[in-house]
């Protein structure tokens, strides 16, 4: 750590705990909210402190040596009972962000036991609010002035494991304007009643569709694939709530695994298969991939590359849906 570094972060621990001493001086309960000092080092993860609803949060910021201007910015959600570290050290984003030039923060849950509030499916509610914590680290990060980081607010995308799959789910489901696609992995639809998603307070509107990809075990033990322990919803019913919410149109098309972006090079036809809604609202698709292996699906045995066969689609997405909002607006 060079020393200015070091000083910016002894600065944004003396503010913080300024901001915690005045405000039980003062007495008061009102909840105040503080990005601190939003610090990174290209190629490395830097580890970052804010204030949300007046409490300490922390996550992990990675930006990749050859991060590009305007970039994209990927949430990755542990699990339950796990942390950030753990799954940095799981998934594949870190190697796919180094390959495409974004960002991506990892988040860490709070308590002694770390989950998130993500629906009502998954997992025991929690008085932290995870809801308000995760939309103001996508502010924070995504001001220019503050995180000094040029990223794409159109190109902001929810991913986690298990617990961490439901809260990305459920950014999606409520903050589509936000999250514009979400990576769901080992869980499934946040909600029992799938017209809960995309509802905006005070008006009959909708807000946008969303991409969603869910990635399933077949063998899960946790999150079973044909029946449920009571913290998910199963396979086909979890596929059917994702297409109800965005609106998507015909049947599914089932595809080899094989066929798709995440395969390997050694892909063996007819071991696993997708599902795919290609005609949804907002020019979105939802999809699930059958895998045959358990609860930990990043290094299965097939060799699927699930941060692959996401970015494919979270790019595609953004890509429709900004040439969409174009010829809106040229219309007009």
């Amino acid at each position: 750590m060079d020393l200015g570094m070091k000083t910016e972060m002894d600065v944004s621990v003396r503010v913080l705990l300024c901001l915690i001493l005045s405000q039980l001086v003062a007495g008061t309960a009102q909840a105040f909210d503080w990005c601190g000092v939003v610090r990174y080092s290209p190629g490395q993860t830097t580890v970052n402190y804010m204030v949300v609803n007046s409490r300490l949060r922390s996550y992990g910021l990675y930006v990749p040596a050859d991060h590009q201007r305007g970039s994209a910015l990927v949430f990755d959600f542990h699990g339950f009972a796990n942390g950030r570290v753990q799954e940095q050290k799981l998934s594949c984003w870190d190697s796919k962000a180094a390959q495409e030039g974004f960002a991506v923060v990892y988040p860490q849950g709070a308590g002694l036991i770390p989950s998130w509030n993500s629906g009502e499916v998954c997992c025991e509610p929690r008085r932290f609010s995870d809801e308000a914590f995760a939309l103001k680290l996508a502010s924070c990060l995504l001001d220019e002035k503050r995180s000094h980081l040029d990223l794409d607010t159109g190109r902001v995308y929810a991913t986690g494991l298990s617990n961490g799959g439901a809260m990305a789910g459920f950014l999606a489901c409520n903050h589509s304007d936000v999250f514009s696609a979400a990576l769901v992995v080992s869980q499934s639809f946040p909600y029992r009643d799938s017209s809960v998603c995309r509802q905006q307070r005070g008006t009959a509107t909708l807000k946008p569709g969303f991409s969603v990809l869910e990635m399933r075990g077949k063998w899960d033990p946790i999150v079973p694939y044909s029946f449920s322990w009571g913290v998910s919803l199963t396979a086909d019913r979890s596929l059917r709530s994702w297409a109800d919410t965005n609106q998507c149109d015909t049947n599914p098309r089932v595809e080899d695994i094989c066929d798709r972006p995440g395969a390997a090079l050694d892909c063996q036809y007819g071991r696993s298969s997708c599902e795919t809604y290609y005609d949804c609202d907002n020019q979105a698709r939802v999809s699930q991939c059958a895998l045959n292996h358990g609860h930990l699906l990043y290094g299965n045995a097939q060799g699927f590359d699930i941060c692959s066969e996401a970015w494919s689609e979270f790019e595609r997405f953004s890509v429709t849906r900004r040439q969409t909002l174009a010829d809106h607006s040229g219309s007009q």
